[in-house]
């Protein structure tokens, strides 16, 4: 059964401007998709352009396990950790920088990190940067108690990745390389025109993003026309058609498998 869930829009903002601190706002309301065919599309510039203040942060999807949400840095957030997710910065905008326990990396519009659980970080831009965070959406327990309650020095390191290298790296178009993996979800690149073969049905919910170019996306039911900084939600059990123009470079999530 797909577990795929729209989420009404939910802010989360500091508590005292300038001060770093998130005050949570009340849950987001979860909407179940009416039908496993029924596709959403999300833009990223249009959830950023709702966000007004620094560390205003909205909620836009949970995708198996994994919530996409979308937030505004600028200023510098308090150092913090979380004993139970991993953390994917992936910037949208902007530049920040991700310090942690285990080093910094400087991050463009395009590249992304992951901070892995147990490990003190926080994050920040002196001009206002839009950041989509990737992280577990469900409770600890049905993680199975995998957790890090402190990180060692020297044990691992933050690695940058670059999404449009690694698109311009692959070899031959339609054929998606894994990126980078976080909690049971892999971020994978590809690049081609043209009508791309899918797996059909597809086999696990995931989603879409357009790097660069547009692409469209059918069904029988409905068509999204995707544009930079658009994502598709595809859940579980959809038959679809992805078709792209010249220039085109997508990033896909979906749960790893081995």
């Amino acid at each position: 059964m797909s577990s795929y869930l729209a989420l009404e829009p939910a802010s989360i903002i500091p508590e005292t401007m300038g001060t770093g601190k998130w005050a949570a706002c009340p849950a987001p309301t979860r909407k179940y998709n009416d039908g496993v065919t029924k596709l959403q599309k999300i833009s990223v510039p249009e959830i950023a352009s709702k966000l007004e203040q620094p560390f205003s942060m909205m909620d836009v999807a949970l995708v198996g396990d994994i919530l996409a949400s979308v937030y505004i840095c600028q200023g510098t957030l308090e150092w913090h950790k979380h004993l139970d997710i991993d953390e994917l910065f992936w910037v949208h905008e902007g530049t920040i920088l991700l310090e942690s326990e285990w080093g910094e990396e400087r991050l463009r519009a395009g590249e992304l990190a992951v901070v892995p659980k147990g490990v003190g970080h926080r994050s920040g831009a002196e001009e206002r940067a839009v950041v989509l965070l990737l992280r577990c959406g469900v409770t600890p327990d049905r993680k199975n108690g995998r957790r890090r309650l402190y990180a060692i020095f020297g044990e691992g390191s933050l690695r940058r990745v670059g999404l449009h290298d690694a698109a311009r790296s692959a070899p031959l178009p339609f054929q998606f390389r894994t990126a980078t993996r976080f909690e049971d979800a892999v971020l994978q690149v590809a690049w081609g025109e043209g009508t791309w073969p899918v797996e059909i049905p597809a086999a696990d919910d995931h989603f879409l993003f357009v790097l660069d170019g547009t692409a469209t996306v059918r069904t029988s039911e409905s068509m999204l026309h995707l544009h930079p900084g658009d994502l598709a939600i595809i859940p579980e059990g959809a038959v679809y058609q992805l078709s792209t123009t010249r220039g085109t470079a997508l990033v896909r999530m979906t749960g790893y498998r081995e």
